[in-house]
């Protein structure tokens, strides 16, 4: 039916038998649409705050470490009296408590951190995306289109939505308009590399970078 639709095409209309198809490309609907970089520019927006606390967090263990162990050199040093090692070896007993509590909340940061921007992430993509099909059947609707075809998508299998659709049925120009529409004057310019929404499953989140926190040590032997 849909290679008997074609052949009777006429610009953005296949009929057969009374059925009328179209196609649009969902990836670029949602590449193009000014709310999917608005959502970009916000997801950026929340990495970076997330970075940033994160690395203070990591520069504050690091210190926390450092201290430890200098106490700990201290407490095996020679050149101090027994009660002065003594004294130091408690010292870096607690520091060593402090520090290994100071390292699970750096873990429990980044787990509930990367939690957080999952679920920013997740509910963006539905946000927009629920957008943008609706405004697709708007426009299959008002077009009186039997059926709406996406050019671009892979269902579970891998396989296209549409093996094959002719150019001359695509209407993705005219919905685009209709969602960009009412785009603000100026939007945020992207430096995205990959994070934030994205089209189909939300994307893996970057690397969080900066530097490893330490593994606590083991307590100073006495």
């Amino acid at each position: 039916m849909l290679t008997a639709a074609a052949l009777l095409a006429g610009p953005g209309i296949a009929s057969a038998q009374g059925v009328k198809i179209g196609s649009v490309s969902l990836e670029k609907l949602y590449g193009e649409f000014y709310k999917t970089k608005i959502a970009r520019k916000t997801f950026e927006e929340s990495l970076s705050v997330y970075r940033k606390d994160r690395q203070q967090r990591i520069d504050d263990l690091q210190k926390l470490n450092e201290e430890y162990q200098k106490l700990r050199e201290e407490a095996a040093s020679q050149a101090l009296t027994q009660e002065k090692r003594d004294l130091k070896a408690k010292a870096a007993g607690e520091k060593l408590g402090e520090l290994r509590k100071a390292n699970q909340a750096v873990q429990d940061f980044e787990q509930s951190s990367q939690q957080f921007l999952t679920d920013q992430q997740r509910r963006q993509n539905t946000a927009i995306m629920k957008e943008i099909l609706e405004a697709v059947r708007k426009k299959a609707k008002d077009g009186a289109y039997t059926v709406m075809v996406d050019s671009s998508g892979l269902g579970s299998a891998g396989i296209p939505g549409a093996v094959y659709a002719d150019d001359k049925l695509d209407i993705t120009d005219l919905v685009l308009k209709d969602l960009n529409a009412n785009a603000p004057a100026n939007l945020p310019a992207s430096t995205s590399t990959g994070a934030g929404p994205s089209f189909g499953e939300p994307s893996t989140l970057p690397p969080a970078g900066g530097t490893k926190a330490p593994t606590p040590p083991p307590p100073p032997a006495r």
